[in-house]
């Protein structure tokens, strides 16, 4: 089950960092009032999402780890 949840987690990761590069390639393109700033905050909060993906993924395999080590 774990690795399922991982792997949706992995996923969603991959999504959230390609949105990211697009929001980077928009700001890159020069300043265009409102659409910039509105970029650097989706920008920002797409970071805090990968973070807490991260966050997740790495309970996830230390709970896992610690099932194995159980067994």
């Amino acid at each position: 089950m774990a690795d399922n949840d991982l792997e949706i987690f992995l996923t969603a990761r991959n999504v959230l960092v390609e949105l990211r590069l697009n929001l980077a390639k928009a700001v890159s393109a020069g300043y265009k009032k409102g659409e910039t700033e509105t970029a650097v905050k989706s920008l920002i909060e797409v970071q805090q999402a990968i973070d807490v993906i991260d966050h997740a993924s790495e309970e996830l395999e230390e709970l896992d780890e610690a099932e194995h080590d159980e067994d």
